[in-house]
């Protein structure tokens, strides 16, 4: 099991491996790593928020989801993929794939 990491976003909370490596690489494809909006949220609400409100295209959102696979050497089914909202979900589905 992932130990839990500090939220070094501000919110003093902790997230675990899984869900912050998602929100590292959520924020460095779509450029918002630099930008203010990636900056200013913590990584508990990234996860919480729809992925649709981050106002990024689909093709960002299938390399998001293609280098999430890479990462963690897993490959997701598309169906459960779709399922996912957020980006807090789809580490979850990560993490019910490396249990297996």
């Amino acid at each position: 099991m992932s130990s839990p990491i500090p939220n070094t976003h501000g919110s003093g909370s902790q997230i675990d491996e899984v869900s912050a490596v998602c929100v590292h690489i959520f924020l460095d494809i779509t450029g918002l790593i630099n930008s203010t909006e990636g900056s200013a949220g913590s990584a508990d609400a990234m996860l919480q928020a729809p992925i649709d409100s981050f106002d990024i295209d689909s093709l960002t959102t299938m390399e998001f989801i293609m280098a999430v696979e890479d990462e963690f050497a897993v490959e997701l089914e598309e169906s459960a993929v779709n399922e996912c909202a957020t980006i807090g979900e789809l580490a979850n589905l990560v993490r019910q794939h490396r249990s297996v």
